[in-house]
């Protein structure tokens, strides 16, 4: 019995056909532009072709040129959409627009499109006369520098207890009595806060002289502060306290709003 075997005619595979897909190949790898390729002959190459394909080779050799010729149609689409949403207009027609523009249509519209983050006043012819005689009437640097340094500047300082009974502000019998009252205040309203207590006064002064009396207070562990930074509210809360270590807390004080606090006040008892 004699063994069947089977041929196959295959087809050469067409140069233009293989460098229709190389070139597809490299315009989705390289920056090239994908309209570099007329989509248009590459059909018209691939027409050609039908009839003359016999083989499965035929056929995916056929199917791949069809495949890589697809993408490149997509990055065109995508091409176009890009420059679409960026309002993009080739450049060669802008430099030949501008060319064909009269001086004066080039200024206008520059003036339109100007939009200058920062301008610049010019100086009139009087006014740097002004300012050359002000500046020629002006005393020498060194001159200027040492009637500066005769006078001393004054240091900032903290007035204490003792500065204010050596100025005799306070006498040290008035200053046991208002810390007294001030302390017996504090223990009658409990934890309240802070300016509420030194606020609820008849006058700022006196404000000015219970936040005094209420930071020695705080000072001498009779009584504490306690800072909420979630509500912002600051707290004072009558009572001793031991083995505490003493902290610095700045507070202002300001005569508007003391006017505020007290408005709310009136407001508040008047709406009982």
């Amino acid at each position: 019995m004699m063994p069947h075997t089977h041929t196959h005619t295959h087809t050469k595979e067409p140069d233009d056909l293989l460098r229709l897909i190389q070139f597809c190949k490299t315009v989705q790898s390289a920056d090239i532009d994908p309209f570099e390729l007329d989509v248009k002959s590459s059909l018209s190459i691939l027409k050609a072709y039908i009839k003359r394909w016999k083989s499965i080779d035929d056929l995916l050799l056929d199917g791949e040129a069809i495949s890589e010729l697809t993408k490149v149609i997509e990055l065109q689409c995508k091409w176009i959409r890009d420059r679409a949403a960026s309002f993009y207009i080739d450049p060669a027609l802008i430099e030949l627009k501008l060319r064909l523009m009269e001086p004066v249509q080039l200024a206008s519209v520059l003036l339109k499109a100007w939009h200058p983050i920062v301008s610049l006043d010019s100086l009139t012819t009087e006014r740097l006369k002004q300012s050359i005689e002000y500046w020629n009437a002006l005393l020498p640097l060194c001159e200027r520098r040492s009637a500066l340094e005769a006078e001393p500047i004054p240091e900032a300082g903290v007035l204490g207890l003792n500065d204010l009974l050596s100025l005799r502000i306070l006498s040290q019998t008035e200053f046991k009595e208002e810390l007294a009252s001030v302390e017996n205040e504090l223990k009658m309203r409990g934890k309240t806060e802070y300016y509420d207590f030194v606020y609820d006064t008849d006058n700022f002064e006196d404000s000015v002289r219970k936040a005094y009396l209420t930071s020695y207070l705080v000072s001498e562990g009779r009584a504490e502060l306690d800072i909420e930074p979630l509500e912002e509210k600051i707290f004072i809360t009558h009572g001793q306290r031991e083995g505490v270590a003493n902290r610095s807390v700045p507070l202002a004080l300001s005569y508007e709003d003391w006017l505020k606090w007290n408005r709310k006040k009136r407001q508040e008892q008047n709406a009982k």
